[in-house]
């Protein structure tokens, strides 16, 4: 048995916990700014239990800024990521831009001052393809899924049918409508979506999305591939008639910055991706 709670601060900064009977671990840890509500959220539902681990997919500012915050709560916390993950961010640089878009989100949502821990911030424990996470009652197996990142990671438990995602598998949009968020290599997007569909997943749960269960998972990951497939094809023809990038990439904006969207990603950080989407949409396999 286990439980699965989003205790994120606000949308967009999503956090998902997951309890089960021996331990109990965070998927991914949500903005700087907002840090203190999803501690206290995470408090709330876990009682007098500690937290044992994070679990960072990837090393974007909006899944790993909280890491660091809830070492400050539970000291003996292990933050869990790629060794990529891990490169990135003890990088000053990194950092700077985490500091910077924590900031802008934060200024979207009225809030001037927060502690900022991001100094700090680091992996305790460096996961590969294979591993296992161990939380009494249930094993998680590590995944390597790039594609969105390098660092992209997923977390699959066999016993219990369940995949803890990563953005490589794109973000629902709409109805049906699955964004593709490929930011480093399409084919390697392609082959962790199509990878993960040959798993037995009963319980499909995507950072962004929130859990998914029964069939609703295989129409996800259908539909992932389908738009991720379909946009490619999109865009090309596009920029074959002629358009510009500034017109592919307003097109891409047009067709997935809906209203869902915009609820869990600020505008700037959705402009910077889709910069980066584009290009490797267009670049030759």
């Amino acid at each position: 048995m286990f439980t699965l709670t989003n205790v994120g601060a606000i949308s967009g900064s999503d956090a998902f916990l997951l309890v089960t009977a021996g331990k109990t671990a965070l998927l991914d840890s949500g903005f700087s700014f907002c840090a203190e509500q999803m501690l206290d959220n995470i408090a709330r539902v876990l009682g007098e239990r500690r937290l044992d681990y994070v679990l960072l997919t990837h090393s974007h500012y909006d899944h790993a800024s909280g890491s660091v915050y809830c070492r400050k709560r539970w000291p003996e916390v292990q933050i869990a990521g790629s060794a990529h993950t891990a490169r990135v961010l003890a990088k000053d640089s990194a950092r700077t831009l985490m500091r910077q878009l924590n900031d802008s989100a934060a200024r979207e949502q009225g809030v001037t001052h927060y502690e900022d821990l991001l100094a700090e911030l680091r992996v305790d424990r460096i996961v590969s393809e294979g591993d296992e996470i161990d939380l009494g009652s249930m094993q998680l197996k590590v995944l390597e899924l790039p594609g969105h990142t390098r660092c992209s990671i997923g977390f699959y438990a066999e016993k219990a049918k369940l995949l803890l995602g990563c953005e490589t598998l794109g973000v629902l949009s709409d109805s049906r409508l699955i964004m593709p968020c490929c930011l480093v290599n399409y084919e390697d997007s392609l082959r962790a979506i199509e990878r993960v569909a040959k798993l037995d997943i009963e319980s499909l749960l995507l950072p962004h999305t929130g859990l998914l269960q029964g069939p609703a998972c295989r129409q996800f990951l259908a539909d992932a591939r389908h738009w991720l497939e379909e946009t490619r094809r999109r865009i090309r023809e596009a920029n074959a008639a002629g358009k510009s990038e500034a017109d592919l990439i307003q097109m891409f904006k047009d067709l997935f910055y809906t209203e869902l969207v915009r609820k869990n990603q600020p505008e700037k950080a959705f402009d910077l991706n889709a910069s980066y989407i584009i290009p490797l949409l267009l670049k030759e396999s």
